[in-house]
């Protein structure tokens, strides 16, 4: 009795889901159902409605190319912008890119690359884009939609393919409708900045949920150029190694952003992954592992791949202090089998001058440096400007770039009292062991390494960057640091004062203020318990609104700061790699790269209350084209926006 119970129960809950329960094809059919929301552009903000209370039904993509002084442009731009509030639909299939304009063949070139990724980017839009699938815009649509073409045509006047701090990145866009015709032109100052008009132009065209297809603003100009020339990310390199697949989508990232410079800090005390061909001992002893080096050819392409996308890669060989590792092999073994590329270096000795690394795995390391493993070089063995001559040939013959980060921070004058060459040293020319001496052991090294930098250039006029620091507040330090030559990278707190005594001096200078812009803060120690050294972590708010105009403005100095035009080049955020590698960069960057990109492109007077939506669709942006972008809210503040505002 119980078993047939149980049969009829099983038969009768079966009916009921076949009755009742939509089958699979449903299922599917009623969730892809139209929307029953539209969006209302209402004061420059996309309102959320339901369609039956209104005429007007659209997606949100399409309210945003609607909506809005800048519509769903990042970063802002600084001049003119007219776009008018109607839409064109068309299928990607009828994009035409007319024959490039440009004075040199590598210029053209450099173009195509760029319009290939411009329609790549445009193939995303659609929700089921997959890299290497079937294109989903392949189907027929009505015959509007069919017959509506939009031609782009891209102008470039000045053959210049490097990007230097000289460069002009402006650009201009005019975009008008002929009947079926939507004619788009890009008329860019140089190659860099029709670069970045087809990337506004791209963000003037959005899916159009309703069509399942995409569209574009009918008509408009856009006039626009950077107020800084330098907008960077620094990234670390040496405490955990990243790989150059990982880089590139970093440098895809900086380019969807408008960003314009890679600062790679590619050693430290940690290791040495960088494939030195004049002293390989260096890359044998220093790197993690044989699968954890670049090697030149890479690199080389890595350079190339980020000037296609507007972003220049410098190079940072940190010196004096920041070394170890790899450096000791310089004094255990000249006996180095070398590659199929490598030159064969010549022996290194160890003269009376000592070893050329002190105070390598120094312990107590907090007596000798900022963090463990403790190294700095040795300032009086003559063979460490041989090899430091040596390293600047090598990287300079990979990396084409008009600047070079020399480092120059976190030197501890402990590190060289404890090293008795040193010390002998400066007894032999009767110096005391003092804080003064010791910085003037330290200009020293700094001016013969700006030689071997000079000779390693070969002419071939390139500006050193250094870190701010102590040294650079000394009195008179402009006869050996020259202003009209240096830049100086100021990661201090801005409320620091030394940066009233380095703008005073004459210095041009980066800001890269630790307490705004550095990214791999607010994560805990790495060495213990607590918040780190760095703080908390910093907002995309707090990132956005760091103004470096601003901070100066606001420093407590005695006298007023006497700026030069020009004097602040720009700014970058530091990715510091302690607790950062491949794994979890990108939302570490994104979307508070974007942030800075806003800040130092257009540096308006707004804060970031302003930019809120623009960046949030922004985020949404990046994640579409592949970028792991964090989220900043709930999606249900993307849909309604302005209303998860604390005040």
């Amino acid at each position: 009795m119980d078993k047939l119970k149980l049969v009829i129960l099983c038969a009768t809950v079966a009916a009921f889901a076949v009755i009742y329960l939509p089958s699979e094809s449903n299922a599917q059919s009623y969730f892809r159902m139209p929307s029953p929301w539209t969006y209302v552009c209402k004061n420059g903000t996309c309102v959320k409605k339901l369609r039956s209370d209104s005429t007007v039904i659209q997606s949100l993509d399409t309210c945003r190319l609607r909506c809005g002084r800048f519509r769903a442009i990042w970063p802002r731009p600084t001049g003119d912008v007219e776009l008018s509030r109607v839409v064109v639909p068309f299928k990607p299939q009828n994009l035409r890119i007319l024959p490039v304009t440009a004075p040199t063949d590598r210029i053209r070139e450099l173009l195509n690359r760029v319009v290939q990724d411009f329609q790549g980017n445009i193939l995303k839009m659609h929700p089921n884009y997959a890299e290497g699938g079937k294109n989903p815009f392949d189907k027929q649509y009505d015959n509007v939609i069919e017959g509506t073409v939009v031609q782009v045509q891209v102008v470039v006047d000045d053959p210049e393919e490097r990007l230097t701090l000289e460069t002009s990145e402006g650009y201009r866009i005019d975009i008008e409708t002929q009947g079926n015709v939507v004619t788009a032109e890009v008329r860019g100052d140089t190659f860099f900045g029709a670069r970045h008009g087809l990337e506004t132009l791209s963000q003037l065209i959005a899916y159009d949920e309703q069509r399942d297809t995409v569209q574009i603003v009918s008509a408009g100009a856009v006039i626009d150029r950077p107020l800084f020339a330098y907008r960077g990310i620094m990234l670390d390199t040496s405490r955990n190694f990243i790989s150059l697949k990982a880089m590139k989508k970093l440098v895809d990232g900086m380019s969807y952003n408008k960003l314009n410079t890679l600062h790679w800090h590619i050693t430290d005390s940690h290791s040495f992954p960088f494939y030195s061909q004049r002293v390989p001992q260096l890359t044998l002893y220093g790197a993690y592992t044989p699968e954890k080096i670049y090697f030149p050819e890479e690199i080389k392409e890595f350079v190339e791949y980020g000037r296609i996308r507007g972003v220049r890669v410098i190079p940072e060989l940190d010196a004096p202090s920041h070394i170890s590792g790899g450096w000791q092999g310089l004094e255990r073994s000249n006996a180095v089998q070398p590659g199929p590329n490598t030159i064969q270096p010549a022996p290194v000795s160890v003269t009376s001058g000592g070893p050329m690394a002190v105070c390598v795995n120094a312990e107590p390391w907090n007596q000798f440096c900022s963090e463990p493993p403790c190294g700095q070089l040795n300032p009086v063995n003559e063979q460490t400007y041989l090899v430091l001559g040596k390293l600047y040939r090598d990287l300079l013959g990979v990396f084409d770039t008009d600047a070079f980060h020399m480092g120059g921070d976190d030197v501890n004058f402990n590190c060289w009292n404890s090293s008795k060459e040193i010390t002998d040293f400066l007894a032999a020319q009767r110096r005391n062991r003092t804080e003064r001496e010791f910085l003037q052991l330290w200009a020293t090294f700094q001016r013969r390494a700006y030689v071997e930098l000079v000779r390693a250039a070969r002419g071939t006029e390139l500006t050193p960057i250094v870190w701010a620091s102590n040294l650079l507040v000394q009195e008179n330090i402009e006869n050996i640091l020259d202003p009209e030559r240096y830049i100086v990278t100021f990661r201090n707190s801005g409320r620091d004062r030394s940066l009233a005594a380095i703008l005073d001096k004459g210095y041009r200078v980066i800001f890269a203020n630790r307490d705004s812009w550095q990214f791999d803060c607010g994560f805990g120690d790495w060495m213990g318990e607590g918040r780190g050294s760095c703080g908390g972590y910093k907002t995309w708010q707090r990132v956005y609104d760091n103004n470096p105009l601003r901070v100066i403005a606001q420093l407590n100095t005695t006298e007023e700061i006497d700026l030069q035009p020009g004097q602040i080049i720009g700014g970058e955020a530091s990715i510091w790699s302690e607790q950062v590698d491949e794994m979890g960069i990108e939302a570490k960057v994104w979307p508070r790269g974007a942030a800075l990109a806003e800040r130092l492109w257009a540096n308006p007077f707004s804060s970031w209350r302003d930019a809120a939506d623009r960046l949030i669709h922004h985020r949404e942006r990046l994640v579409k084209r592949g970028i792991n972008a964090d989220r900043l809210q709930p999606e249900w503040c993307l849909q309604n926006q302005g209303r998860c505002s604390a005040n």
